[in-house]
């Protein structure tokens, strides 16, 4: 009796730790320009036409993060997930890293637009950095309603609501 009670403890409490790995990330909703006070984050997204094609049929969507909090945020191009939503609601995936994920690309950038677009390592504590995320030609970033960011170091998923 002892010994079915036993196994039943360690697979009750294997399911639990299993049942918590796969919780799936919270999502947090914000508005662009405010700030994430439980985190200390502050996210502003925002589309400039002008910038269109400085990357050969490519647009960018630059997110400014600001770190206020007392953690070093820690940010990884190849586990970090950025998206865009257009006007019509279709989600659209950036590439974020160019030297990683559109490294024919990269090598033909002058070195001051390398340095440009070069995705961070990190966002030092009181640090702003802006993020180019860099989008096909034919995604329309004209009105788009909100930016999805899942951090890997953070476990959180954020969403952040385009300004009218």
């Amino acid at each position: 009796m002892k010994k079915i009670l036993i196994v039943l403890v360690v697979l009750a409490i294997s399911f639990n730790a299993y049942a918590k790995k796969q919780k799936a990330p919270d999502v947090i909703r914000v508005d662009s320009g405010t700030g994430i006070a439980s985190m200390g984050l502050v996210f502003d997204a925002s589309y400039d036409p002008r910038t269109d094609n400085i990357l050969p049929g490519h647009k960018i969507l630059s997110v400014a993060i600001t770190n206020n909090s007392i953690n070093i945020l820690k940010m990884d191009a190849l586990k970090d997930e950025w998206q865009v939503v257009d006007y019509k609601g279709g989600n659209h995936t950036a590439i974020n890293d160019l030297r990683k994920q559109a490294p024919d690309m990269y090598i033909n950038l002058p070195e001051k637009l390398r340095h440009l677009v070069a995705y961070p390592e990190m966002i030092q504590v009181g640090d702003t950095k802006v993020i180019d995320l860099i989008f096909k030609d034919s995604v329309n970033l004209e009105a788009f309603r909100m930016v999805k960011f899942m951090n890997s170091d953070k476990k959180v998923k954020l969403e952040i609501n385009a300004k009218d």
